[in-house]
């Protein structure tokens, strides 16, 4: 059971971790960047859901943040789930 409970806090953080840079290759780097559309088909799964919801502030889009908020939500809870097994 604790095998399963660091997977989903190792999978929790990478994603927020590929949602991080995600945001800071979208400041810093143009489109065309290989590594930037890969990050971008990895993520964008994520916050196209969000982004329906969550629209752009003033050219800011707040959909990341949201988005890392769900993923380290979602792994509490499973976190807490499955350490109650235990």
């Amino acid at each position: 059971m604790q095998f399963i409970i660091l997977f989903i806090q190792i999978l929790a953080r990478s994603i927020v971790f590929l949602l991080f840079l995600h945001v800071i290759l979208s400041m810093f780097m143009s489109a065309e960047k290989p590594l930037r559309i890969g990050v971008a088909r990895i993520v964008d799964p994520i916050l196209n859901p969000i982004r329906r919801f969550i629209k752009p502030f003033n050219g800011i889009d707040f959909s990341p943040v949201a988005a890392i908020l769900a993923v380290n939500l979602i792994e509490s809870i499973l976190t807490r789930i499955l350490a109650g097994f235990l």
